[in-house]
């Protein structure tokens, strides 16, 4: 802001008019440079608050957030379903991390999201989320299950490159009520289908043994309304 102050009488009028527009150009100055300080500062502020993030998903944000039925707009998207209990998760996070702050990825518009499967059952069920950690990439509406090594440089060469050779997989769309419950049976028969093979080790052993005792106890209750009632001897 310039500010008129009266000149002394002894100075020539047109040294006051240098003096005034002097004062008014560089108040004008500093202000356009202040202005461009601002600005980038608010810009740089705005990059790094983009750079490096991973978006936390769940049930309720997961399909406005990566519009995946729809045009996809907010990006490409790389997905990690996880347990917050499982220790190859834990192990995964760093090397996950390290890819939020890939400056390439970053350019190439694609974004990270967290999904915790536990809190996620709709999301986890609309994917078929047969285990964890796991990895899948969506871009350009198709969906590319990652199922090599767990490191940064793996991952990162997987979306770069490794998938130009895929056909990937249509993406699911957000799946009713009743589509829900089918998709749950049948991922319940596949767990029990790779227990029956021995895919699933111990673990799978003790699902089928359990199963297999509640299946008892459900026919032996069934049968105890149909079998028919033993009649009194009268003495």
């Amino acid at each position: 802001k310039s500010v008129w102050t009266q000149p002394p009488t002894n100075q020539p009028a047109k040294i006051h008019t240098y003096i005034l527009y002097h004062n008014y150009t560089t108040t004008k100055n500093t202000m356009g440079f202040n202005k461009i300080i601002v600005y980038t500062l608010a810009l740089l502020a705005l990059v790094i608050s983009v750079s490096g993030q991973i978006v936390n998903l769940d049930d309720r944000n997961f399909e406005h957030q990566t519009q995946a039925s729809s045009g996809m707009t907010t990006g490409s998207w790389l997905l990690f379903f996880k347990s917050h209990r499982c220790p190859h998760c834990k192990k995964l996070e760093p090397e996950y991390f390290k890819l939020s702050q890939d400056e390439q990825l970053s350019e190439l518009g694609i974004v990270l999201g967290n999904v915790n499967i536990m809190e996620s059952p709709r999301t986890a069920n609309r994917f078929m989320i047969r285990g964890f950690p796991t990895l899948i990439y969506l871009h350009k509406h198709r969906l590319y299950r990652y199922n090599g090594k767990r490191d940064y440089e793996s991952i990162k060469d997987f979306i770069t490159n490794g998938i130009q050779n895929m056909e990937g997989e249509e993406i699911p769309p957000t799946p009713s009520q009743f589509k829900f419950v089918l998709k749950t049976i049948k991922a319940v028969g596949l767990e029990l289908y790779d227990a029956a093979l021995g895919k699933s080790g111990i673990v799978g052993y003790a699902i089928l043994a359990m199963v297999a005792m509640l299946m008892a106890i459900f026919i032996g209750i069934i049968a105890m309304f149909f079998m028919p009632a033993k009649k009194i001897k009268s003495a």
